[in-house]
């Protein structure tokens, strides 16, 4: 085997580990696990707000749609309620039952 196929041999095992140890955190991310002091890598916080920018995207536009005139009121309303319904299926908020 020569040195350049070597070298390169090693660099995929490395670029492959680093992608896997990514996934895991943007999949930790997402799932909400407490992470206490667990460092997370920029970029696995920037892939798992995917959803985050893309909802953030859409309610602009639907603000800007709505001010420029081409969305009336009750269509506004509407997207946004489409909206808040998605993010409580994605994000379910719980409330701790007290000990009372």
């Amino acid at each position: 085997m020569s040195p350049v196929v070597a070298v390169m041999l090693v660099a995929t095992i490395i670029a492959t580990v680093y992608l896997a140890l990514i996934a895991m955190h943007v999949l930790a991310i997402r799932a909400g696990e407490p992470s206490g002091k667990r460092y997370h890598p920029r970029i696995a916080r920037w892939l798992a707000a995917g959803d985050e920018r893309r909802r953030g995207r859409a309610e602009s536009d639907a603000a800007r749609r709505l001010l420029a005139g081409s969305l009336d009121r009750a269509s506004y309303r509407a997207a946004m309620a489409a909206m808040a319904a998605q993010d409580a299926i994605e994000h379910p908020f719980d409330i701790p039952k007290s000990k009372m």
